[in-house]
This record gives C-alpha cells, structure tokens and sequence, in this order.
C-alpha cells in the first residue's frame, strides 16, 4: 500500500526521534569510554586508534558503494510492496556484502605487515594483533548489513538504532570494565567484535519477525532494465567511493608520516567530538532519506523542491546553533574531559568548527541524492574534490608546518573548490529538474552568516571567563536565530508549521 503524507511523516518523526535520542546517549556514552581510554592506555595508543579507523575506512573501499546504489532501488518496490523484487534485491546485496568480507579480511592481512611504515617514531606493543582484531571487526560488520538497508529503506530504521544504541552501550561498558581489568588494546578491541557479532545476530532475528512474507517469496532475476541502472549507479558510486577514502581517510595518515602520532592522538579527541555530532546528525537525516526517496516515487517536483528547502533551511539553522556552542565552548569541554594539555590553538578550533558547519550545510543535498539515484552524475567529483583536499593537504602540512591547521583546510579548500556547486547542480539539474540560482544565494547567505557567528563565538570564548555568562550569551543568540530565520523565510515557516500539527 502506498504510503500517505501523513503516514510518511509520522515514519519520519519517528525515525528521526529514536536515532537521534539513542545516539545522543551514545555519544555521551563515547566521551565517558575515550576518557578512560585515554587514562589506561595513553597518547600513543590514542593515536594509534585514529589510525587505524582512516586505514579501515580506506579498506571501505571494498563496498564501493554498491550497497547504497541498491538500497537506493529498494524505495520503489518496497512502496508498491512488490516483494518478490525486494526479496531479488536483497538477496543480491547479501552475495556482494559476503564477498566485500573475504576482501576485507585478504586485504587487512596484507596491510598488517605495512603497519610500521605509517607510523613516525615507536611502535605500539601489540600493534600488529590489535589491527587483526580490528578489521576483523570491520568484516564483521558486514554480515548481516542487508537486513539494515532494508529496515532503512522501508522507513523502519528505528528498528536498526534500537539494536546498534543497545550493543553500542553494552559494548563500551564492557571495554571500560576491561580496561581496569587487563588495561590491554587487544582485549579492548576484542569486546567491540563480539559485540558486532551479537548485533548482527539480533538484526537478523528482527527482520524475520518484521518481514515474514520474505520468508515465503522465492528470489527471481533482477529484470534487465534495473540492472541497467544499478551498474550505472555502480559505476558513479565507484569513482565517489574511491575519492571519499582519499578524502575521508588521509588527515591521520599525513599528520601520522609527517608529524607523529602524539599530533594524531590530540586531534583525534576533536574528531571524537565531530563525528559524534556529525553522527547524532546524520541519523536524523538517514531517517529522512527514506522519506525522501518515498516522496520521489510521486513524481511531483514543486512539492520536493518545496521539500528540500525546507529541510535546507532547517538543517542550517540547527547546524548554525549547534557550531555557535561548539566554538564557545569546545575548548573548555577538551579542558575538563581530558586536560588541557590536550588543547588545539583557537585558530584550528575555528577551521574545525566551521568544516563541521560546512560539511553538514551539504547533508540535504546528500541526501537528495540518494534518494533518487544520482550515483552516475556524481561519478567525477567525489575524484577532483580528493585529490584537491590531499594535495592542499600534504603542501600545508609538509611546507607550512601548519599541523592539524593545515589537514583542515585542505578539506575546507576542497569543499569550495567542489563540492559547494557540483552538488546542488547534481541535485537540481538531474533530480528536481529546476533552477538553483535561489539556492546559490542562500549559500551565500548561510557562509558570511556562519562566518559572522563564528567570529561573534570565538571572541565570547577568550574574553567570557565566566561559564554561565558564556551559557547565557549562547542562549540568547540560538533564540535570535530562531526568531530571526521563522519570520523572514517562509520555506522554514512552514517547516516548522509541518513538524507540530503532524
């Protein structure tokens, strides 16, 4: 049965309210266990951690993005509940996540005995066995992944946060408690696998009992014609795989080889706070992509083009808020987790701050993508905007001794040179099929804008001594901003108007 606007909002409120909330204790859960990681283990092994999550993202190469492309083709059937196709489909997924474990597991032997070459100076005991467990873990991961993108694409992904909030949780009490016990990495990594494990074991038992008829369809095919367009999504999701690992998974491994480790370990308690909120985030947004690519399936571009600027107005004004706090109060929260010593200067705290702003800014177009299949479009930007931020990258921090500075804005460099026009052309060209001057001068708009606030934030934080005060003066310009967006944008109006009477 097709969904109605009501009932597709109702699946997103819901979606959204239970992966944010699970992640958000998740991530409070996160700053508790790095506390006592940093305390039992130390530097070292902290910047030993972060990199081994670039080496293993670049090992995500593997998928290719072949999971998002089907799961992207899953909206339609799934809508029409033709389940004959949804049963083809992730049957198909599961063949491929079964492959992407062998390679993973081949490749992260190989790379084991190249360890050494990566790191600058000593050597962690117990580097090599620690990595094992690690992308272990990492192929793990994999099993089972099919019954995720179908829990996501059918608009129950509160399903999946509710199993991964409670691993999650279980796990990191679990490598605290081992921590005191044995203060051993290995052991440490071993309690985040078997966690991965019985997650994926419990997914698996939900599906069936969510999804029975499944049980009862036979896989037939997949027709010609949607081959025909997975391999072209394939293919555009190849080549901005490939420009994401460059992208996504080098910062450590330049500031590894040519600065160390210690340089990797501090930054890494930044990039904790990042991608924690960038996660809480982006599970919000997750939940919406579904919706949106459900939306798609109506063919009725004046409504999604309405859509997407609502989203686009609301994500900015959250992001906007919540980069105006992480300026003023970044540095006191590092202080007080864990120590001062730990510190970034207040001038890469701002670049690290704003690439926060400026890589959430393109989440709403992110997702529009997904949801209407535009892998093929993207298939050279994901490249230039890589190789631009490692080549940015390597020049600041090789010649201009810039450090962590210099990684950030190599990023922050790529993001202007690429992403901040290719994307909404992808968007609107070949998905809305509609004009984008009038996104472009929002963008504008939302830059000076960030960049004013950023500045406002970053005087408050070395002339405010007071914490309260400092609380008071961010509580007063997130009501501003509130007040200020509500009444000149009717997009965000609306917006708001369309959470509280659904």
């Amino acid at each position: 049965m097709k969904p109605t606007k009501k009932s597709r909002v109702l699946a997103t409120k819901k979606n959204v309210m239970f992966g944010v909330t699970f992640q958000l204790l998740t991530l409070i859960m996160t700053f508790v266990g790095r506390y006592f990681f940093i305390h039992k283990l130390g530097n070292s092994y902290l910047g030993l951690d972060g990199l081994f999550k670039n080496i293993l993202s670049m090992l995500s190469f593997t998928e290719l993005g072949i999971g998002v492309a089907i799961t992207s083709s899953l909206y339609k059937p799934l809508a029409e509940s033709d389940y004959v196709l949804v049963k083809s489909l992730v049957s198909l997924l599961k063949k491929i996540y079964l492959i992407m474990v062998i390679i993973i597991i081949f490749s992260g032997s190989i790379l084991t005995l190249f360890l050494p070459f990566f790191i600058k100076g000593i050597v962690p005991d117990g580097t090599g066995i620690a990595f094992v467990v690690y992308f272990m873990n990492s192929a793990a991961s994999y099993f089972l992944v099919a019954n995720r993108s179908l829990l996501i694409a059918d608009q129950n992904g509160y399903l999946n946060a509710y199993n991964q909030f409670v691993f999650n949780m279980v796990a990191q009490v679990a490598q605290i408690i081992t921590l005191f016990i044995f203060n051993n990495y290995v052991v440490y990594l071993l309690v985040l696998l078997i966690s991965t494990v019985l997650s994926n074991i419990t997914l698996n038992r939900t599906v069936k009992k969510k999804y029975p008829i499944l049980d009862n369809v036979h896989p037939s095919p997949v027709p010609k014609e949607i081959k025909k367009d997975l391999l072209q999504n394939v293919t555009g999701m190849i080549s901005s795989k490939l420009g994401g690992i460059i992208l996504n998974s080098t910062d450590n491994l330049v500031l590894s080889y040519f600065v160390g480790l210690s340089v990797v370990g501090i930054y890494s308690n930044y990039l904790i706070v990042v991608n924690g909120l960038t996660t809480l985030l982006n599970t919000g947004i997750s939940a919406l992509t579904a919706s949106i690519g459900n939306l798609g399936t109506e063919k009725d571009t004046i409504k999604e083009e309405r859509t997407f600027y609502q989203l686009f107005l609301g994500n900015s004004l959250l992001i906007q808020i919540i980069s105006f706090a992480m300026i003023i109060f970044l540095p006191h929260f590092i202080s007080v987790w864990v120590g001062s010593e730990y510190r970034l200067s207040l001038c890469t705290t701002f670049a690290i701050v704003f690439l926060f702003f400026l890589n959430q800014l393109r989440q709403i177009s992110i997702s529009f993508q997904i949801a209407h299949s535009l892998f093929w479009q993207q298939r050279y930007k994901s490249i230039f905007e890589a190789v631009s931020n490692l080549v940015i990258s390597i020049i600041l921090v090789k010649y201009f001794h810039l450090g962590v500075l210099g990684v950030v804005l190599g990023t922050i460099s790529s993001n202007f040179l690429v992403n901040s026009w290719w994307e909404p052309l992808i968007v609107f060209k070949s998905g809305l099929k509609v004009g984008l001057r009038h996104y472009y001068l929002l963008f504008i708009i939302e830059i000076i804008a960030e960049l004013l606030l950023l500045s406002l934030g970053m005087y408050v934080s070395v002339a405010v001594h007071s914490i309260i005060i400092k609380i008071i003066i961010f509580t007063a310009m997130m009501c501003f901003l509130i007040i200020i967006t509500y009444f000149s944008s009717k997009d965000f109006k609306n917006f708001i108007h369309k959470i509280f009477r659904s």
